[in-house]
């Protein structure tokens, strides 16, 4: 029976599928959201003056750093890695770098970990993942030195890269086509959740090494969850570990309430991967790129996510333009994405994923390239630009939000991980070069953001729709589109020649059988 199928006979989102899918969430989205935006607030500058010339009212950085000095005084409102190793004036380039350092580390840790859980498993992936970050987040509390801090976040970067997207794989491969897109929302929206509690958190914890220390100590409640989590059957099917996946597809049914017998939880094996266990086919980065269709899948992919990420990236650190409680504008960028998701929500299963993220990266792309039309001379210049670039995000963010839902359904199981992990290299790689962007000029960096989100969205058109249809569970299983109008006609008469053929062998048989029930009649009527 199809994987599908068998889904829709035991719950396509039953009670052991949200108490799995409202842990690993929880982990891969939510605290992960913690850890990535961290620096945002343990590398805030507080207000400093030189303490060599005494306590002055000079406070413009133009003014304390214009003069050599010593040893800086810091308000004691707040303490960061700032505040701790000085990271001012001609430091300051450093608290940049340690958020670079954290990036190239997630990027890293994206495709090892997305390849690791395709080859070994995505439960022991997932969690070996959230016991790493928790041992290396609890560390980096500990820094004596500013290398150490650099160390420690790379690698906590590398484990939260893999965490993210592996989580993602093993909270939703369990759950029904009906309530796939509607699960992969709450996903993203959790996103926003954690910036808000992290934002409320450090409002309330104003010292650098006691936040990370207690938004880090969860893990070691979440690593637990490895023995509450059961390993994806989907993941097991490829392997061909085929008696693993029913067993566990049974699990659940049980434990949704469904009494079903294991003969009804007969899987189909693919002719790829039904072999022993251990003996399934490994899969690579190249064999993404050998397929014809899944090749121009792929590149589409890469691109969207990369101009996702950077557009994503650049608008919320030029947010940082605007004035007030720097508290509250952190949670603001958190809540400006909420209404994406929800129209995320309504559009996913009536719209469709191809037009939602098609329309997604029209609307983020249009309103960056918008702001470069804003006459300087109307009023409220900047509350339109402002308004521009919230709508922009808001798109943007809901692209993002769609493009892990769509970039699974698109990829075939047995190298849907490492698929992801590779778009995800690219997302990363996007949110490096937001940085570099921006310091280009708000025209320039506009019309770059606004255009690479427009030519994202019309590639996305060239994707085919994956609403309502089964994941693709291997290479083969990709539908290739006919390369021109001769193929399509030869397709055609191949097929109608099959069809005719079965045809004639059915009235075949079926006089065949006339002839003898007729011939069992006139029997019947002599005795």
């Amino acid at each position: 029976m199809d994987f599908d199928k068998i889904l829709a006979t035991i719950g396509e989102f039953g009670k052991q599928q949200r108490i799995q899918f409202i842990l690993v969430s929880t982990i891969c989205s939510a605290w992960t959201a913690v850890h990535i935006l961290c620096l945002a607030m343990t590398g805030v500058t507080p207000g400093f003056f030189c303490g060599d010339r005494g306590r002055t009212h000079e406070r413009d950085l133009e003014h304390v750093c214009g003069k050599p000095c010593d040893k800086y005084v810091f308000d004691p409102e707040v303490t960061s890695i700032v505040t701790e190793w000085t990271l001012v004036c001609g430091n300051s380039y450093k608290v940049g770098i340690a958020q670079s350092v954290y990036m190239v580390g997630v990027l890293i840790g994206s495709y090892i970990f997305s390849s690791m859980s395709d080859n070994y498993g995505r439960r022991k992936s997932f969690y070996l993942g959230t016991l790493l970050i928790t041992v290396f987040s609890l560390a980096s509390a500990f820094s004596t030195s500013f290398i150490m801090f650099l160390i420690l976040r790379c690698l906590t970067g590398m484990c939260n890269g893999g965490v993210g997207l592996v989580g993602f794989i093993l909270a939703t491969e369990t759950i029904g086509p009906t309530w796939r897109a509607l699960a992969g929302t709450v996903v993203q929206a959790q996103f926003a959740l954690g910036i808000l509690v992290f934002g409320a958190v450090s409002y309330l914890i104003r010292d650098w090494r006691l936040l990370i220390g207690l938004t880090s100590a969860p893990g070691i409640v979440f690593s637990l969850g490895y023995w509450m989590t059961p390993e994806s059957p989907r993941w097991l099917l490829t392997q061909g570990r085929v008696q693993e996946a029913e067993d566990i597809l049974h699990y659940i049914a049980n434990k949704n309430g469904v009494r079903i017998t294991r003969g009804m939880l007969q899987l189909d094996t693919m002719e790829t991967t039904a072999k022993p266990s251990g003996t399934g086919k490994k899969y690579g980065f190249l064999d993404l790129f050998r397929n014809r269709e899944l090749r121009k899948r792929m590149f589409i992919l890469i691109y969207t996510w990369f101009t996702c990420s950077m557009v994503y990236y650049g608008l919320t650190m030029n947010s940082s333009s605007l004035g007030g409680n720097r508290y509250v504008n952190f949670m603001l960028s958190g809540v400006v994405e909420l209404p994406a998701y929800f129209v995320c929500i309504i559009c996913l299963d009536r719209a469709g994923r191809k037009q939602t993220t098609f329309w997604s990266m029209m609307v983020g792309g249009i309103a960056c390239l918008a702001m470069l039309m804003v006459p300087k001379e109307i009023a409220h210049v900047e509350s339109i630009k402002t308004s521009m670039a919230l709508l922009g995000k808001m798109g943007i963010a809901a692209a993002f939000n769609v493009m892990y839902i769509y970039s699974a359904e698109l990829l075939p199981t047995v190298i849907r991980n490492t698929g992801m992990g590779v778009c995800a290299m690219a997302a990363r790689v996007g949110g490096i070069v937001a940085p570099a962007v921006i310091p280009m000029g708000e025209m320039l960096a506009f019309f770059i953001f606004g255009g690479t989100g427009f030519t994202a969205g019309v590639c996305d058109y060239l994707l085919p729709e994956s609403l309502g249809k089964p994941l693709p569970e291997t290479i083969d299983d990709l539908s290739v589109s006919p390369i021109d109008d001769k193929d399509k006609n030869l397709t055609t008469t191949v097929d109608e020649e099959r069809v005719h053929k079965i045809e004639r062998d059915i009235d075949m048989l079926s006089n065949h059988n006339n002839e003898e029930f007729a011939e069992d009649d006139e029997k019947t009527r002599m005795l």
